[in-house]
């Protein structure tokens, strides 16, 4: 499906019951519950129109009204978020406060709509990309690496030095005594590789095309909102990234992901690795995915690079050309994973080398390691 301006609410609809048949029942189960009756109401799916199919309309339609909620706890919707009450009401009750709700504040929830993005700034993510980070240095043969970010959000990600990890019998990594710390789970036989730190980044930078100031009261409100409720760990450990962010924000530049991105490649110093991720940007990138990869591409022939991809199987580039355990995982249908992968981009060409599947948020990570 090509992206348009504006895709309407039928469009809306057909990303709605993909999310109520595949996400919603296992994650979410107040949107789970909510996405049965909102599927048939085209008065209430009308306030998520105007924007592209690939920036998930009913998606900003619920965080949009979540973002109000959490600015007024006292509505009686709100009684059936658990991060906003004790005792939440059953989901099956909520649609008709919901939907009154939506009307009410039809004119506010289509302006964020149609001005944000979804932006949860998943800090659990560092978890299953880190290791591939850690392993650029070494491709490179740089001792430290400089990091360039695309579609920063907060830059919460670019912080993944920051953060202690918790990998369970597989082991840890990073500062033992910092204030975020990530578990995840490890499955399979393999192990992730963990070097006793996560790699030294002497220069970073971020951008997006719509940073989030993490002091900002309003901005962060909005990637609260943007986790599903029921997710009460996802919460939390977003709030705690965000207190930690504060105290050294990360330098975010508001720009496009294809035209702006080389000026910030060209701004790492010559005697650093450039490392390039990206985590669930392809997803959105529609029909910029390929000039997007193109241009790292055409930068890698000028200068070496690594780029570190974390994303879902249906937004990653190239998954044709993927290893057989890729294929396989496609071919099952079982589907609702991310996938790491690692990229050297050099003159010679791009080399992909997919390591892992893991958890959509981050809370499991299958170490593969299969070069193509």
């Amino acid at each position: 499906m090509d992206p348009t301006p504006d895709d309407g609410v039928e469009v809306s609809r057909m990303v709605l019951a993909h999310l109520a048949k595949h996400d919603f029942p296992t994650r979410s189960p107040l949107y789970a519950a909510i996405a049965r009756e909102l599927l048939d109401d085209d008065e209430v799916l009308a306030l998520a129109t105007g924007v592209a199919w690939h920036e998930l309309p009913p998606m900003l339609l619920l965080a949009a009204v979540r973002h109000l909620l959490i600015a007024a706890p006292t509505e009686p919707l709100a009684a059936f978020h658990a991060d906003l009450t004790e005792n939440p009401r059953p989901p099956e009750e909520a649609y008709p406060l919901f939907r009154e709700f939506a009307l009410r504040h039809g004119d506010e929830i289509t302006a964020l709509v149609r001005s944000r993005a979804i932006q949860t700034n998943e800090v659990l993510r560092c978890a299953c990309y880190m290791p591939a980070v850690a392993l650029v240095p070494g491709a490179l043969g740089t001792a430290e690496i400089g990091l360039v970010d695309v579609g920063s959000s907060a830059g919460l990600g670019m912080l993944l030095d920051h953060y202690a990890y918790d990998y369970g019998a597989a082991g840890s990594a990073g500062p033992a005594g910092a204030p975020v710390r990530l578990r995840c789970e490890v499955r399979g036989e393999v192990p992730p590789p963990l070097a006793a730190a996560p790699p030294r980044i002497a220069h970073r930078v971020g951008l997006d095309r719509a940073p989030v100031d993490v002091r900002d009261p309003d901005a962060t409100r909005w990637l609260r909102a943007s986790v599903w409720p029921g997710q009460g760990s996802r919460v939390g450990l977003l709030l705690g990234a965000l207190e930690a962010a504060r105290a050294d924000p990360p330098r975010i530049v508001a720009g496009d992901a294809v035209r702006d991105l080389p000026a910030l490649l060209d701004e790492v110093p010559p005697e650093l690795g450039v490392c390039v991720t990206t985590s669930v940007v392809l997803t959105y990138l529609g029909s910029e995915r390929a000039a997007f990869a193109a241009a790292l591409e055409e930068a890698g022939r000028r200068r070496p690079m690594a780029w570190v991809a974390y994303d879902t199987t249906h937004g990653i580039d190239r998954i044709e050309d993927a290893p057989p355990w890729v294929r396989a995982l496609m071919d099952s249908g079982k589907v609702d994973c991310a996938l790491v992968r690692l990229s050297l981009l050099t003159a010679a060409g791009r080399e992909d080398r997919w390591l892992a599947r893991s958890g959509y948020h981050g809370e499991w990570i299958e170490w593969m390691d299969a070069p193509v």
